[in-house]
């Protein structure tokens, strides 16, 4: 059995968080079925007999499930096009007596049940026979039939949705989808009862059922981590370089959900630091439900109260927003490295006084010098 993929945009709207978002839609692709049950129901000397076979199994239908590599998975419906067809015959005898007819009559429901699933579909169905006579008198055994009567088909066609809380059950493999009869029965009936012993009659009910099924999955488009609002970042480095003692050192920095209408929200779910980062901090906290294209703002600060070159990272833990099934959201993470120096202030070296004395006295010779010579 061939299970195809066909991608196609829908436009549905779906609350994620109060805001709006644009779905995709993959389905597991049509898979056919064709199944049929029956009940029989017989009756010895009596006006009417009924027997049932409830609960009777159509068919079991395996459908290809979500691909969490899609994205998450925010709603399933199972689509059904089918036709339901119905027949009853049946068949009477007696032995010498009066005579009498023998009759039948048939009905039944219908079920699709899958995780998260279940439909009862209308109508009913309700057949009656054509009948058939045994003649009176002193006929010795005899029987007659009637039917078989075949029913013009009944469409059975319906999308049902899966339960929020069963859309894991649609991630991974297979699903698997029953369909059923709840109610099935026949009754047979006889016009007379009077007479020898040994007359009776019956009354066959069958259903066949026959269509296809699918899964038609709506999801969203995984998250998308950057340092950067056009394309994806996935580490940033941010250099202070040298910064003097005792100054102020910060640099800013942001975080971004690339944009995308078809894009889930982003959690900031935990950071996680290594180095120095007494010394190199930030002002990161976790947050939830980061809408596709939009970005939150940080700060990343260098303390200079001790001189030195200082080093430290930051992992950002990141994830789909809580939304539709769990097993489908991806994580994600970032690296932010921050580096920085921090020099001594460089101030005048004050010249001894000695050094001063010296040099007059020396300034004072050079003077006399050229007194002598000029004389």
């Amino acid at each position: 059995m061939t299970r195809h993929f066909q991608l196609t945009a829908i436009a549905v709207l779906l609350g994620v968080s109060g805001i709006a978002q644009a779905a995709l839609t993959v389905t597991s692709g049509p898979v056919s079925f064709s199944g049929s049950a029956s009940v029989t129901a017989t009756g010895g000397q009596v006006a009417s007999a009924t027997n049932s076979n409830n609960g009777a199994t159509i068919a079991n239908v395996a459908l290809g499930q979500f691909d969490a590599a899609n994205g998450v998975l925010t709603g399933v419906d199972i689509q059904l096009t089918s036709n339901r067809t119905q027949t009853i015959n049946g068949t009477g005898n007696k032995n010498n007596g009066p005579g009498r007819t023998v009759n039948g009559s048939g009905t039944s429901n219908a079920s699709l049940s899958a995780a998260g699933v279940s439909a009862i579909f209308a109508p009913n169905l309700t057949q009656a026979g054509s009948g058939c006579a045994l003649a009176h008198g002193p006929t010795g055994p005899v029987s007659c039939s009637w039917g078989p009567n075949t029913a013009a088909a009944v469409t059975t066609d319906t999308t049902v949705g899966a339960d929020e809380q069963n859309l894991n059950d649609y991630a991974g493999g297979t699903v698997n989808t029953s369909l059923t009869l709840p109610s099935l029965s026949a009754t047979s009936t006889m016009s007379a009862t009077q007479g020898q012993a040994g007359s009776g009659s019956s009354a066959t009910y069958k259903v066949d059922w026959a269509g296809s099924l699918q899964a038609n999955y709506s999801y969203l488009l995984h998250s998308l981590a950057s340092f950067d609002g056009s394309s994806v970042t996935n580490t940033l480095t941010l250099d202070f370089g040298n910064v003097t003692q005792n100054s102020s050192a910060d640099l800013s920095f942001s975080l971004f959900n690339l944009a995308d209408a078809d894009r889930i929200g982003l959690d900031l779910d935990s950071v996680s630091g290594s180095g120095d980062t007494g010394t190199l901090t930030t002002n990161l906290t976790s947050f939830s439900d980061l809408a596709q294209g939009s970005s939150l703002a940080f700060v990343a600060n260098l303390l200079t109260s001790t001189t030195g070159v200082f080093n430290a990272q930051y992992l950002l833990n990141l994830s789909d927003a809580d939304f539709g099934a769990s097993s489908t959201r991806q994580n994600h993470q970032l690296t932010l490295n921050l580096v920085g120096n921090v020099v001594g202030n460089v101030t005048a070296v004050p010249v001894p006084g000695a050094v001063w004395l010296f040099s007059s006295a020396l300034l004072g010779l050079l003077g006399i010098n050229r007194r002598k010579q000029t004389a």
